[in-house]
């Protein structure tokens, strides 16, 4: 699921970017396999900047990461101030079939900081609606992301998620992400502990950034958009 929640981040950064010039992502996993660092080349074989992703670990030992806290590439390190959380969230069976639509909120320490909507969610319930047995749907699963960021894609200003990377930045405690419900319930919900995990190291960036430079000399190592 890491994976996927980082091909998802990547596909979506590069398609806000408007494909105006061809762009290569080379990226590459630290050390800490929960890091993991991408850097954008242009056209020109310039790097244009990067960024760094912590697949915050899961609640329990095994589980996936659910949660990816990206933060600027700032030189060699990572910035002090997150630019989004990305929440990969997952519904299976009769959730999927209570509620017609859902939503994402974080919460920071306690405080309700921000809410953003699954509109994915909504498409998947009425593909799986349309196909349902009259006896009801047993078993069904459906995973989408949605992310946290400072502004949304028409350009406006969303002063809650920013106000929430800002609780990160300065040493949040707890991170909790819950899937609300079309009654505003809530379907689901995961409780992280960052003041009990490593947030990006500078070793480990530094480590990651080699490996992307080294990448970016093969033509075959990076993806190109």
């Amino acid at each position: 699921m890491r994976r996927l929640i980082y091909a998802f981040t990547v596909l979506f950064g590069a398609a806000a970017a408007g494909g105006a010039h061809a762009e290569r992502i080379c990226t590459a996993v630290a050390p800490d396999p929960s890091i993991t660092v991408a850097l954008r080349f242009g056209d020109d074989g310039r790097m244009r900047g990067g960024e760094v992703h912590w697949a915050v670990p899961g609640e329990g030992p095994g589980q996936p990461s659910m949660v990816h806290i990206v933060y600027p590439l700032d030189g060699d390190h990572a910035g002090s101030r997150p630019d989004s959380v990305i929440t990969l969230n997952a519904v299976t069976g009769k959730d999927i079939t209570r509620s017609p639509t859902a939503s994402v909120q974080i919460v920071i320490d306690g405080m309700d900081m921000a809410v953003r909507p699954w509109d994915l969610y909504g498409q998947a319930v009425e593909q799986i609606s349309a196909q349902q047995p009259p006896e009801g749907l047993a078993k069904a699963s459906f995973v989408g992301p949605v992310s946290f960021t400072p502004s949304f894609d028409d350009g406006r200003r969303d002063i809650d998620s920013l106000q929430a990377l800002s609780r990160i930045g300065k040493g949040a405690n707890t991170l909790q992400v819950r899937v609300l419900g079309q009654d505003g319930m809530a379907l689901q919900e995961h409780s992280y502990r960052l003041s009990l995990m490593t947030a990006p190291s500078a070793q480990d960036v530094q480590a990651a950034v080699a490996a992307d430079l080294k990448k970016a000399g093969d033509p075959t190592s990076c993806q190109n958009f």
